[in-house]
């Protein structure tokens, strides 16, 4: 359904943060001062000047202001959220289309209470609403609020809203104690997911490949990384934490090194420079500090993931678990649990650990190579490394057996399929 589509950028950049918060108006002291690093296929200024944006204000409309945000998100192009955010600053129209786009914009700025508060707006005029009760549900998602969030998707009864009822479910089942059961369901949404508009079939996608690294299901992972895109920044995130996840560090460099424009890519990046010993890391942690430099100079606290992931990769073990214990207060997706996961570890944290596994009991999240992690008191290098090597023992072994009968070993090939 067409009219659903935008909202669900809002909800993939909700299930996996993005590196673009805007800023206040910030004035450089110096000329030499790094305002902002953009995308090396950023398109040419669109204003000039102040009085060109005051001109062109008038004709701006939803649907390009929609498209600004969309742009923002998928391909990381900062210029696009300012200039959504300045058209919305511009416009006194109050409309429920608006204030849809105004909660998008706040929740990117991490905003959440402030977009709750215009979602409920929305809903107090309909309630049945279908964009604001998705959005809203995957805000309280990312707050680790997932029986309530629960209560909004049960809340989209319409037949013509099935698949995102469904998907909506299925993703916070998949967080509580639901796991293998939401992977059917989300394998059925995926077939159909072909059919569907761009947007939602990259959110069931993104949902699948979070399962899939938390089960550590290679087959899974394979599935949808062979469907999924590999140049828009959620996606890219996605297959490089798989890929990290089980000791994959060439591929992750590969896939990688020419997106140091965007900070999210660039610390993953760097993960993997370092675990191969690559001088470049250095010259990227470097690059990742003069940015957190200028994010300080203008007072930001919305890129706590990014500065404490960059804490950990400086070997900043205490700074790291600051932040993340900061982090956690806002954002409690997969990536932060694991973040505050590997900086308690790496700490030595038991008050830190102890709060992360009364976490994982009470919303019976399931990532069992973390929760032995937490168990055993110390982090692995990779997460999901053993649980690979158990599967390519167990497809030596099945391939042995197809040769004693004079079969072809194609099981064994599964494990050099690239992602």
């Amino acid at each position: 359904m067409h009219w659903i589509k935008f909202p669900i950028e809002c909800l993939l950049l909700l299930f996996i943060s993005s590196q673009l918060i805007h800023a206040a108006p910030f004035i450089p002291k110096d000329d030499q001062q790094i305002l902002a690093t953009l995308p090396e296929d950023s398109p040419p200024p669109r204003y000039l000047s102040s009085a060109d944006f005051v001109s062109d204000a008038s004709t701006n409309t939803l649907e390009g202001t929609s498209q600004l945000l969309e742009r923002a998100y998928l391909q990381g192009d900062p210029r696009a959220l300012g200039q959504a955010r300045a058209q919305l600053d511009q416009t006194t129209d109050q409309s429920i289309d608006t204030l849809m786009l105004q909660a998008r914009a706040l929740q990117s700025d991490h905003k959440f209470a402030e977009a709750t508060a215009v979602l409920e707006q929305i809903l107090s005029q309909d309630a049945a609403h279908a964009d604001a009760l998705l959005t809203l549900s995957s805000l309280l998602v990312v707050q680790g609020q997932f029986a309530e969030a629960m209560s909004h998707c049960k809340k989209l009864d319409d037949p013509d809203l099935r698949v995102y009822a469904l998907a909506c479910e299925a993703q916070i089942q998949s967080m509580t104690g639901k796991l293998e059961p939401a992977k059917q369901t989300l394998n059925g949404l995926a077939a159909i997911a072909s059919g569907l508009d761009a947007s939602t079939a990259r959110w069931i996608y993104l949902i699948q490949a979070d399962a899939a690294l938390r089960s550590q299901d290679t087959t899974l992972a394979n599935q949808v990384f062979d469907v999924m895109d590999d140049q828009t920044v959620p996606a890219l995130m996605a297959r490089a934490d798989w890929l990290l996840s089980i000791g994959e560090y060439e591929k992750v460099r590969d896939l990688l090194q020419e997106h140091t424009d965007k900070d999210a890519l660039l610390l993953r990046l760097i993960t993997a420079q370092i675990k191969l010993g690559d001088k470049r890391a250095n010259q990227n942690l470097a690059l990742m500090k003069e940015r957190i430099d200028v994010w300080q100079i203008r007072l930001e606290d919305a890129h706590m993931r990014e500065q404490a992931t960059y804490a950990l990769l400086a070997n900043q073990v205490d700074s790291a678990l600051q932040l993340a214990r900061d982090n956690w207060q806002q954002q409690r997706e997969t990536a932060d649990i694991v973040l505050y996961a590997t900086a308690a570890l790496k700490a030595g944290s038991q008050k830190d650990i102890e709060l992360i596994r009364q976490f994982i009991t009470d919303t019976q999240f399931e990532y069992p190579a973390l929760e032995r992690d937490l168990r055993l008191g110390k982090i692995s290098d990779c997460l999901n490394c053993q649980a690979i090597r158990k599967q390519d023992s167990t497809a030596q072994v099945k391939s042995t057996v197809m040769d004693t009968t004079g079969h072809l070993d194609t099981q064994v090939q599964v494990k050099d399929n690239p992602l």
